[in-house]
């Protein structure tokens, strides 16, 4: 699962990633990537390897630059409810309930931040 964070700032930003507080660093769990998409314009992708539950929590992409900081926050949960956009392009109806249960499946998240 990828969680993906879009920032428009200049000076160029910093970017790091937070799960429950703590910064998040490549590992076998995680994988980030920070990359300047156009003048002012930082994406920074973070994917979760393996979605088990020490996963879930909450999750932060943070900016910085000598002008200031933002960030922003999102909730990694198990759900009994299957989480898709139509782009995923899975057939829910004809799938066996049990195939869902207790799954989360999310392509992506996409956050804006904006440092003025």
């Amino acid at each position: 699962m990828d969680l993906q964070c879009h920032v428009e700032a200049f000076p160029s930003p910093s970017i790091v990633w937070l799960k429950d507080g703590l910064q998040l660093n490549d590992n076998q769990h995680y994988r980030i990537s920070i990359f300047s998409t156009a003048d002012e314009f930082t994406d920074s992708t973070l994917r979760v390897i393996s979605i088990e539950k020490r996963q879930y929590g909450e999750y932060i992409c943070k900016a910085m630059n000598k002008l200031g900081s933002h960030q922003q926050k999102m909730e990694l949960y198990e759900t009994a409810n299957v989480i898709c956009p139509p782009a995923c392009g899975i057939d829910l109806i004809s799938a066996a309930p049990s195939t869902f249960d207790a799954t989360l499946l999310i392509v992506s998240f996409i956050l804006t931040i904006l440092i003025t």
